[in-house]
């Protein structure tokens, strides 16, 4: 983790334009119906069988019960190799952000498009699966990628966790379980969210970590 003034603008202006985009949910404005509607339109002429079983498959590999056991196996490897902060980091990190989510849901209360074509319960505003995705995501290209040594494992792990996302975030509006601006605002909540958990990381975290450390050791005899 580093300190980064850029990432700190970039989790500021996402979570103002998540804002902005739940008061437009609320309002019901005719952009925001007509963006949905728009990208709805074009995806419908792209369903078919084949395609919806494949979409409905992977998404079951991004749900966020899946998304949780992968952060968890992550922050266990950690927990191994004697990063303890880390690996309790990484796992508040997606818990606490689907935590989050949840109450978003459950606030806003927005209903779920019609015609889904595999059928999922509950809120659909934001969507559970593109959030949880997209913090796993971060944690690979932030946590785990800077530990890979060479430069093009690097930058294969970064293009792959980046397409996986796009694949869940893709199929969560093919499928119809969420609207486009659902897909969306769970881009800016995620972003958002993991910019409090990088800032609660080097600004608390780190520094009672290493207090606490400290002292343990001069009680040592």
């Amino acid at each position: 983790m580093h300190k980064n003034k850029n990432w700190l603008t970039v989790g500021i202006v996402a979570f103002i334009l998540f804002l902005g985009l739940t008061v437009s949910v609320h309002l019901e404005p005719f952009w925001l119906t007509t963006f949905d509607t728009n990208i709805q339109q074009l995806l419908a002429g792209l369903v078919n069988p084949t395609r919806t079983q494949i979409f409905s498959t992977l998404a079951f590999f991004g749900s966020p019960a899946v998304d949780v056991v992968l952060t968890l196996l992550l922050a266990g490897a950690f927990w191994i190799r004697r990063d303890w902060l880390i690996a309790v980091w990484i796992a508040l990190a997606q818990l606490g952000g689907d935590a989050v989510t949840f109450v978003v849901k459950e606030l806003v209360r927005r209903p779920r498009p019609l015609g889904q074509l595999i059928k999922d319960t509950g809120f659909g505003y934001p969507s559970g699966h593109t959030f949880s995705t997209a913090i796993l995501v971060l944690t690979i290209l932030f946590i785990i990628v800077p530990l890979l040594e060479d430069q093009e494992v690097q930058l294969l792990v970064s293009l792959l966790a980046i397409l996986w996302f796009g694949v869940i975030a893709f199929s969560r509006i093919y499928l119809r379980d969420h609207f486009p601006s659902d897909v969306l605002a769970s881009l800016l909540l995620a972003i958002a969210w993991w910019e409090v958990a990088r800032v609660a990381y080097i600004y608390y975290l780190e520094s009672n970590f290493k207090f606490l450390k400290t002292n343990l050791m001069k009680e040592e005899p």
